[in-house]
C-alpha cells in the first residue's frame, strides 16, 4: 500500500472519530509493517503541515480534524486533495510559462528596436569621432611643423 493511501485512511479514521490516537490506530491497522511508527509519524506530520489535522495533546499522539480537513474529506479525501494540488501547480506553471513566452516575445521586439537605435547611434558616433580624430591629428602635425620651423 502506498504512503498516500495510508495517509488517506488515517485522515478518514481521524474524521470518523473526533479524537484519535494516531500510533494506536497505525499499529492496529498495519500490524505486519515493521516501520509503521516512523511512517505513522511522517503521515501525521504531513497532515498537520497541510493543515488538515492538528495535534490535541503535547506528546503529539492524538489528533483531531480541522475544518479544512473536513472539507477535503467531503471532496473525496487526501488523494483528491493531492490531485487538486497537482492541478493547481500545473495550471500555475502553465500560466507562468505562457506569460513568460508572451513576455519574451514583447521583450525580443523591444530588444530589436533598441539594438537598431543603438547601432544607428554607434555608426553616427563612430564617424563623428573618426572625423574629430583626423582633425586633431592634422592640427598636431601642423603644430609640430610650426615648432620645428622656428
Amino acid at each position: 500500500m502506498l504512503q498516500e493511501e495510508k495517509t488517506d485512511r488515517l485522515l478518514s479514521a481521524i474524521y470518523k472519530k473526533s479524537n484519535l490516537n494516531v500510533y494506536d490506530f497505525c499499529a492496529e491497522e498495519w500490524k505486519n509493517d515493521n516501520e509503521i511508527a516512523v511512517d505513522c509519524k511522517a503521515m501525521a506530520d504531513e497532515l498537520v503541515d497541510e493543515k488538515l489535522t492538528r495535534y490535541t495533546d503535547e506528546e503529539k499522539t492524538e489528533m483531531s480534524i480541522t475544518n479544512y480537513g473536513r472539507y477535503w474529506i467531503a471532496q473525496g479525501g487526501y488523494l483528491i486533495y493531492l490531485k487538486e494540488g497537482e492541478k493547481k501547480i500545473k495550471s500555475k506553471r502553465d500560466k507562468h510559462h505562457e506569460d513568460w513566452e508572451k513576455h519574451n516575445e514583447e521583450l525580443s521586439e523591444e530588444l530589436k528596436e533598441a539594438r537598431l537605435k543603438f547601432t544607428h547611434y554607434r555608426i553616427v558616433t563612430y564617424w563623428w569621432s573618426f572625423i574629430l580624430t583626423i582633425i586633431s591629428f592634422l592640427l598636431s602635425m601642423l603644430n609640430l611643423y610650426l615648432i620645428l620651423k622656428k
